[in-house]
């Protein structure tokens, strides 16, 4: 190109930044690019000047776009930065945004986010489900919105969650009260967010005026470089859009409808208690325990728990808050409340006083409210009582004829009631004859008997009696026979009877000790040890005793013989 050409380029385009920069035009647009070129080419000569004009064209569009490139950055920033420096078409429109946003906030109608949370205790957890169903069913826009439903078990809680019109808040609370039978709690919640709520709205209008405006420049891109960045902001855009979209849309759903959670806590399982006692005795006190559970979620308030005792039990003591009523003849303890899960015990002390016959004692449990199981809200025991009578007897096994022989007979209760009318018989074989007897005893010569009776024998109680019999027959056995028994059942029979024998020795060997038919073989083998201790006794003397002498005198017989030896 000659160098007249150049000059001339280079002098148009000096001129056509100066008015760039002036801000002569609006660079960026398809109109702008025509409106400069039309004067360019209305002022361009034919010929080399044509070519001139042609080129400066060129250039022209190339810088164009570069400042459209940078006015359309400059309004993507404004737009994200509405208080930050920009240029003076971005501020206006920013400006404006925000003040339509305060117009609309202050017209905008106040939004809350209301909650609560409610227990109540059911008797079938099934049919309460149901019952919620049914009653956000008859409420339009209501709905259940979650279930978590357990087991029938009364340590289970089962979760509904409710959403309903917020307008009709209240009245879904007082339905969903009306489903238990009692309330546990209700925890009522709200929170206003009218402010946040207007901030999302009007940030979201913004970044949509925004992605707008980059819209329109991507319509006017000449280039794929240019094309790239708008479309870059503008994906960056649409995700803020999206998300401040998605946060406005939670927060209407949670202003627009009200949350209600519903705890359902099935009737609390209410139980009692009680084993028998061990080791009581007529006549003696013993402690009468008591459990009581509240096996359940929820507590259990104004518990009665009362325990009726038996006609023969005399009342002495209870544990706090128990007292006695005479009138109804048992004890009542008034528990204020009973916690969730737990158990605790009570107890009263009486004494046995009865004729013997089993004592039945019954515990009941109310509580106030609904509760599960009420057969096991009762408890009973059985006191029983038994008789263990046992009778022993001593005396010699044999007798020389025409003396005395002298019995003792010793016999014991060992059971835990009364033995009634106990009698205590001593049949005497022929051959011996009746002396006397202590303790009160009879003897009857019709039956040949010895009788002792006792009206009444306490339970870990014994007594001992003797009697006295001379033996008329000059040889033989005797066997005599012992028996005790009473107006009743005896536990063990098999230590009631005591059979025992005599010998009856000949005037000539009474002094000689006999083994008569009732000695046993223990009796034998003592008095063989009783012959080996005196043999051994005997010998041990001999050897202390005896020994010393006989080395003396066989040293002086052995001394003597030497000295004959010698001299002979």
């Amino acid at each position: 190109m000659p160098r007249g050409y150049r000059l001339l380029v280079a002098a148009l385009m000096v001129g056509v930044l100066g008015l760039a920069a002036c801000g002569e035009f609006p660079f960026g647009g398809e109109s702008e690019e025509r409106s400069m070129a039309s004067p360019a080419m209305a002022m361009a000569p034919e010929g080399p000047a044509a070519m001139v004009v042609q080129e400066s064209d060129r250039m022209s569009r190339e810088t164009a776009t570069a400042m459209g490139m940078a006015a359309e950055r400059a309004v993507v920033r404004v737009a994200e930065a509405p208080a930050a420096a920009a240029p003076a078409m971005g501020k206006v429109q920013v400006e404006s945004a925000s003040q339509e946003s305060i117009v609309q906030a202050s017209a905008t109608e106040r939004r809350v986010i209301r909650d609560a949370t409610i227990g109540i205790v059911v008797g079938d957890i099934a049919a309460a489900v149901q019952g919620l169903q049914a009653l956000v069913d008859g409420i339009p826009g209501a709905f259940v919105a979650s279930a978590d439903v357990r087991d029938d078990d009364p340590r289970s809680i089962s979760t509904v969650t409710l959403r309903a019109p917020v307008e009709r808040f209240d009245e879904v609370r007082g339905l969903v009260r009306a489903q238990g039978s009692e309330v546990v709690f209700e925890d009522v919640g709200g929170r206003d967010v009218t402010a946040e709520f207007t901030d999302l709205e009007a940030r979201l209008r913004t970044a949509e005026a925004t992605e707008r405006q980059l819209l329109d420049i991507l319509a006017t891109a000449q280039t794929v470089s240019d094309t790239l960045d708008v479309q870059r902001e503008l994906l960056e855009v649409r995700s803020r859009i999206e998300v401040l979209q998605g946060q406005l849309n939670l927060l209407a759903n949670q202003t627009d409808l009200a949350t209600i959670t519903v705890r359902l806590h099935p009737a609390p399982d209410l139980r009692i208690e009680r084993l028998s006692p061990e080791g009581y005795v007529m006549h003696g006190s013993t402690e009468m325990p008591i459990t009581i559970a509240n096996h359940g979620t929820v507590d259990l308030r104004d518990v009665v728990v009362r325990d009726q005792l038996a006609p023969g039990m005399v009342f002495e003591w209870a544990s706090s808050p128990g007292v006695y009523e005479a009138a109804t003849h048992s004890v009542v303890w008034e528990i204020d409340r009973v916690d969730a899960n737990t158990s605790q015990d009570v107890w009263s002390r009486v004494r046995l006083e009865g004729d013997g016959s089993p004592m039945q004692v019954t515990a009941t449990i109310t509580a106030a409210g609904v509760v599960r199981e009420p057969d096991e809200d009762r408890a009973e025991a059985t006191l029983p009582f038994h008789v263990d009578l046992s009778v022993f007897k001593e005396g010699e096994a044999s007798v020389p004829v025409g003396r005395d022989v002298t019995y003792f007979l010793s016999f014991q209760n060992h059971g835990n009631g009364d033995a009634r009318e106990v009698r205590l018989t001593e049949r005497l074989p022929e051959g011996m004859t009746f002396v006397r007897a202590e303790g009160g005893g009879r003897y009857d010569e019709g039956s040949r008997t010895v009788v002792w009776e006792f009206p009444r024998m306490v339970p870990d109680s014994g007594q001992g009696v003797f009697y006295e019999a001379r033996v008329e027959r000059s040889e033989g056995r005797f066997q005599t026979e012992t028996a005790i028994e009473f107006a009743g059942e005896d536990r063990a029979e098999v230590d009631n009877r005591v059979v025992t024998f005599l010998t009856a020795l000949p005037e000539d060997v009474a002094d000689r000790e006999v083994f008569g038919p009732g000695s046993t073989a223990r009796d034998a083998v003592g008095l063989l040890l009783g012959v080996l201790r005196f043999l051994a006794n005997a010998a041990i003397v001999v050897v202390i005793v005896a020994g010393p002498f006989a080395v003396v005198g066989g040293s002086i017989w052995w001394g003597i013989r030497t000295i004959r030896r010698r001299r002979g």
